[in-house]
């Protein structure tokens, strides 16, 4: 991808996660669109070069929420690292099973991070956490990623994002 498409897209993020996706914060849900984005990176782009900007990525989140430096960055990268190699060997930018991936790299964020806080802190309830919050956030989250997908597939965005390999069998 691009540097300055990366600029844009670091730019963008904390302020379109703060401010239009706000209303959603009210009910409790708001998505990750951070890691739907790095997902949708890894789909397009590979492992390497997601695991780089899933870092990025998460630090920046880590930043602008002002939580603990270095574990969204751990968690955005090794989520882009496993959807580069899914995009790469298994799995097509337009395909179906991209909402499924997407809804368990979500769920299983949360739960690592529930469990670094259950480790860490001691006495965090895991388990009503998971059905109270996880999933219904990881359901949105999965939603906002199904719906930048399908943006990036029917825009010009693909020439800015794709890998050269998918560019020459197109």
């Amino acid at each position: 991808m691009k540097s300055r498409v990366y600029l844009i897209l670091f730019l963008l993020l904390i302020p379109v996660q703060g401010s239009l996706l706000a209303p959603l914060a009210a009910f409790g849900l708001r998505p990750d669109l951070g890691l739907a984005v790095v997902y949708a990176i890894g789909l397009l782009t590979g492992p390497r070069e997601a695991l780089l900007a899933g870092t990025a990525v998460g630090l920046l989140l880590d930043i602008g929420s002002v939580s603990l430096i270095g574990f969204s960055g751990l968690t955005h990268g090794v989520v882009g690292f496993c959807a580069g190699l899914l995009g790469r060997r298994v799995l097509d930018v337009q395909s179906a099973s991209n909402v499924v991936f997407l809804a368990l790299f979500s769920v299983a964020q949360y739960l690592l991070a529930a469990v670094f806080l259950d480790m860490t802190y001691g006495s965090f309830p895991v388990l009503s956490q998971f059905f109270r919050r996880m999933v219904p956030q990881a359901l949105v989250t999965t939603a906002a990623g199904y719906f930048l997908l399908r943006y990036a597939t029917r825009r010009p965005v693909l020439a800015w994002l794709r890998r050269r390999e998918l560019e020459k069998d197109a």
